[in-house]
């Protein structure tokens, strides 16, 4: 079986002077992607840096509380030992609110705060996408057969802005030596 790494940058240009470029991901994108894609296939999902449910309540902050976060187990991504959620229909929702990366509060302590530099989707035990917010990519890890092939249903907007990773790394290599 062959294993696929894409990424997704909304509007990629591979051919900009200096660096390959891309625009942050709209609020039209994220839930496009999440509902149409992500929510397909992943089954679970985590915060970075997030070991246990009381790791997003720090200090008293609790935009988390309405959220139903249903534990599933304990996962290594990316370098990070993270707690998995269920992605039940709460957290799918809560999810496609875009702006949940940061919040505004009326805190001396926080003006705004983060809470997670990525978040990841998992099937099953698969870690199969990260989502960096401040670099406003996805990136899509060790995809089936199947899983490849659902992104060819998307529209063509969305469609377009997948790309391999294998491609966009060689473009970065190709603007470095020039």
């Amino acid at each position: 079986m062959t294993l696929y790494n894409k990424s997704f940058y909304s509007n990629l240009n591979l051919q900009t002077g200096s660096f390959p470029s891309w625009d942050s991901i709209s609020d039209e994108e994220w839930r496009k992607v999440l509902s149409n894609y992500v929510f397909k296939i992943a089954d679970s999902f985590a915060f970075s840096s997030v070991f246990k449910k009381a790791d997003l309540y720090p200090d008293g902050l609790n935009y988390f509380a309405d959220w139903v976060l249903d534990i599933t187990d304990l996962a290594e991504a990316d370098g990070d030992i993270v707690c998995k959620f269920q992605l039940n229909d709460n957290c799918r929702s809560k999810l496609l609110e875009y702006e949940f990366a940061v919040h505004h509060f009326e805190s001396k302590k926080f003006l705004n705060y983060y809470e997670f530099d990525c978040l990841y989707f998992f099937s099953g035990e698969r870690l199969i996408a990260i989502y960096i917010n401040h670099e406003s990519e996805i990136m899509f890890l060790d995809l089936n057969d199947d899983e490849a092939a659902l992104i060819e249903t998307l529209e063509p907007h969305i469609k377009g802005s997948f790309v391999d990773s294998s491609v966009f790394r060689a473009a970065v290599r190709a603007s470095r030596e020039s």
